[in-house]
């Protein structure tokens, strides 16, 4: 592994773990049955709106909207 790539791995990793600890807040207070999908469809408009990185964010735009795909495929994922 190369020093960027550590570097990289290190950064994403400090990124990931307060991001699922709120994530987990976050769900922890809805009700049972919320609608995961539009919870994480509104989770990304929202960070498109607050980072000053959209294309960065329309990554994840695009996942959900595969994800989605496949549901409704009846893939699981």
């Amino acid at each position: 592994m190369t020093g960027g790539q550590s570097q990289l791995d290190d950064a994403v990793a400090s990124a990931a773990i307060p991001i699922s600890i709120e994530i987990d807040r976050m769900l922890v207070g809805l009700p049972a049955d919320a609608d995961l999908d539009k919870i994480a469809s509104d989770l990304v408009a929202n960070l498109t709106a607050m980072s000053d990185h959209p294309n960065f964010i329309a990554i994840f735009t695009e996942a959900l909207a595969a994800r989605r795909a496949l549901t409704e495929l009846g893939i699981k994922i």
